[in-house]
């Protein structure tokens, strides 16, 4: 049996982990949008996207706390056809996301010791931080939890060391230009929206583990509505604060953050904001192992994967055989898909995903009135439906933005989860059983 050990801090330490509670990659957004349009849309974003987002969530979780998040939410709402389609998609793109930090982790640990690495040093770093955070996950939920927190503090000391510096130094009048010269003002927002789809993202991811966390019908909404607004000040005001010590925006980049710290700080300064960037990566990547292996695990419990998917280690109960199978998965990705190619793809396949995350808690309503958890969005079905609108229409307008070419491989990926249903109904010869719904509480 699952053990409820994770505790309120340590979901709200792996919120801050893994939702984007830091800033850390929206140095590039700067000269592609303008620094006027990316504070605008990071705030925009967040009022539009990010809280009915946390809304949405909030609703589902207080109602259905189950393991395996979105995947009982779209069982009960859709059916196991489709929860199995979209659960899968879900995964996959999570999946590919986490590969994303093992090889900049890697890539920065191998610059200490050398100008140039291999690709095979690169992928042996890349399995030891991939292996090695696997075996902290199969030790328990209450190790990682500790593990989390205390990364988090390493985290967050240089940035509020540069806000507090900062402070001071902060103006309206460094948000000027709106937008780059000769770039559209749609072309820039675009930019600007899509990064913060990115970093504005996942709440629902903790909820994998509901089943392990405590009292998450009463925690988990309350945990969101406190990290919303944290989330959001540590986007603006470091920004805000880079914008008035480094004013050169067109020359940002990658990891500039480090030279706002250095004008700050000095070396000391710049030194521990780069240890904080690459021990935020650690953080995140070991919160999405944990949060990636409850899917498989939740949904072979269920009976729609092979049931030796639902095993727990019999001394520390965590799901192994999902997490040694991931590591596994992530060795290999890691060697083959480069970078750009998972963010792209990830960032594509999340949206139809969203678009049903956002459909749900109508569809419940509408076909389980009495799934009624301890919160609710307030305004009855007009605030409903207009919580569920706006970061809809946000999604919409996103997927129509998608290159063809980016689309591809994503395709590809999708149309397998069709297959792989069928290919378990009939290995395991399922047939389409009812969801137990949880009592009302």
């Amino acid at each position: 049996m699952l053990r409820r050990s994770l505790r309120p801090l340590a979901v709200f330490v792996m919120m801050f982990l893994v939702l984007g509670g830091t800033p850390y990659g929206i140095e590039e957004i700067v000269p592609m949008s303008g620094p006027g349009m990316a504070i605008v849309v990071v705030v925009a974003m967040a009022l539009f996207w990010a809280a009915p987002y946390a809304l949405i969530v909030s609703e589902l979780v207080s109602a259905m706390p189950l393991e395996g998040g979105l995947y009982p939410w779209f069982r009960v709402s859709v059916g196991p056809f489709w929860s199995f389609v979209f659960s899968y998609v879900d995964w996959l793109t999570w999946i590919m996301d986490s590969c994303l930090y093992p090889p900049l982790m890697a890539a920065y640990l191998l610059s200490f010791f050398t100008s140039g690495s291999s690709r095979w040093g690169l992928w042996a770093v890349c399995l030891i931080i991939i292996w090695v955070l696997t075996w902290l996950n199969v030790r328990g939920i209450d190790v990682v939890g500790r593990f989390s927190v205390g990364i988090s503090v390493v985290v967050a000391i240089p940035l509020l060391i540069i806000v507090i510096r900062g402070w001071s130094r902060m103006s309206l009048a460094h948000l000027t230009p709106l937008v780059p010269d000769g770039v559209p003002v749609g072309t820039a927002m675009s930019h600007a929206i899509i990064w913060c789809m990115w970093t504005y993202s996942g709440y629902d991811a903790p909820a994998n583990a509901s089943e392990e966390i405590v009292e998450p019908e009463h925690n988990y909404p309350r945990l969101l509505a406190l990290f919303l607004p944290l989330s959001i000040l540590a986007h603006v005001l470091p920004l805000m604060c880079g914008l008035a010590v480094t004013p050169n925006w067109q020359g940002w980049k990658t990891a500039h953050f480090e030279r706002v710290a250095l004008a700050l700080g000095g070396t000391g300064l710049a030194g521990l904001t780069a240890l904080s960037c690459q021990f935020a990566g650690l953080g995140l990547f070991n919160g999405e192992l944990l949060i990636n292996s409850r899917r498989p695990y939740a949904m072979a419990r269920d009976g729609l994967l092979p049931e030796f998917l639902a095993r727990l280690h019999p001394l520390y109960q965590t799901p192994h055989v999902c997490l040694i199978l991931q590591a596994v998965l992530y060795s290999v990705l890691t060697f083959f898909l480069t970078f750009a190619q998972l963010l792209t793809v990830s960032t594509w396949m999340s949206l139809p995903t969203y678009l049903l995350i956002f459909a749900t808690p109508v569809l419940l309503r509408l076909k389980h009135p009495e799934l009624r958890g301890r919160f609710r969005i307030p305004g009855g079905w007009p605030g409903l439906l207009f919580t569920a609108f706006c970061p809809s229409l946000l999604a919409l307008y996103v997927l129509f933005h998608v290159e063809v070419e980016d689309m591809k491989l994503g395709l590809g990926l999708i149309a397998l989860g069709p297959l792989l249903y069928l290919a378990a109904k009939w290995a395991r010869r399922l047939s389409p059983h009812s969801f137990a719904v949880p009592r009302s509480h």
